[in-house]
């Protein structure tokens, strides 16, 4: 082989890893200024101590390869608290606002519903009515391939967590969107990607913790005229906590044990 043909074949090995690495998820959830980390089981993920906040969430489209992300639809927050706590949470802001989910609504002109079930317990003191989810049985079981439910990443479990769900509204292509990726202690790739990115406004009392993931039904095209949708989830690396306040050297120091643990495991340190 040539030198300029090794070139070359390096360079396009190069290429395929750094957009490998690069990769923006198609959701994310991210309290602004969060201190990435890991702190008991809630592994690789952004943690914030103050009880009011910005929540960045992320839709991002997939533009490249077999399947083009065409819509995001049905964007929802789902907020875990502590099985059994009940409090208030507020959240406003993004274009369309954040509407509290409880009841099956159809959605026109579709086969799903989101949520797949109505909510079966109170969880929010000023809001009077069953709000929130003990299970996991808000999404569509009906197709195992659009089941997000199989994501059981720390605390989104039966056993760990209740629910809460908010209507975000859809995502579109408006532009460049970041990578907020917690894992490995934390890192913000600018410009990563393209989509959406929607800031909210939140503020609890009442749960000692809540954890915020983000799902949606993608919609892509894989040729002409041909559609697929798929629901989807922010990954465990990608999504975020509120903590209840602690003295900051004993969260930094929970946060630092977390990383020195996972980076020992990976065999860095």
């Amino acid at each position: 082989m040539k030198m300029q043909d090794a070139y070359f074949a390096l360079a396009a090995i190069l290429a395929i890893l750094c957009q490998s690495a690069t990769a923006v998820p198609t959701f994310q959830a991210y309290i602004d200024n969060g201190a990435a980390g890991t702190i008991g089981q809630d592994e690789d993920t952004w943690f914030g101590t103050s009880s009011t906040f910005d929540l960045i969430v992320v839709g991002a489209y997939n533009l490249n390869g077999d399947k083009e992300t065409i819509s995001l639809e049905q964007v929802t927050l789902v907020l875990s608290v502590p099985e059994g706590q009940t409090g208030t949470v507020s959240i406003t802001g993004g274009d369309v606002g954040a509407t509290l989910l409880y009841d099956r609504t159809p959605v026109p002109l579709t086969a799903y519903y989101n949520p797949h079930s109505d909510a079966d317990v109170d969880l929010l003191t000023d809001v009077t009515g069953y709000d929130g989810y003990l299970t996991k049985s808000f999404i569509p079981e009906d197709d195992k391939d659009k089941d997000v439910t199989g994501n059981n990443h720390y605390p989104f479990k039966d056993d760990v967590s209740d629910f809460l769900l908010y209507d975000i509204g859809e995502f579109d292509n408006l532009g460049p969107v970041n990578n907020y990726d917690a894992g490995n202690g934390g890192s913000i790739a600018l410009n990563s990607g393209y989509g959406e990115e929607k800031t909210f406004s939140v503020s609890v009392t009442g749960f000692t913790s809540v954890h915020f993931d983000v799902y949606g039904y993608d919609v892509s095209s894989i040729g002409t005229g041909v559609m697929i949708g798929k629901w989807d989830i922010s990954p465990g690396s990608h999504d975020s906590t509120y903590l209840v306040p602690v003295p900051g050297a004993i969260l930094l120091a929970c946060i630092g044990v977390g990383l020195v643990g996972k980076l020992r495991r990976r065999r860095i340190l």
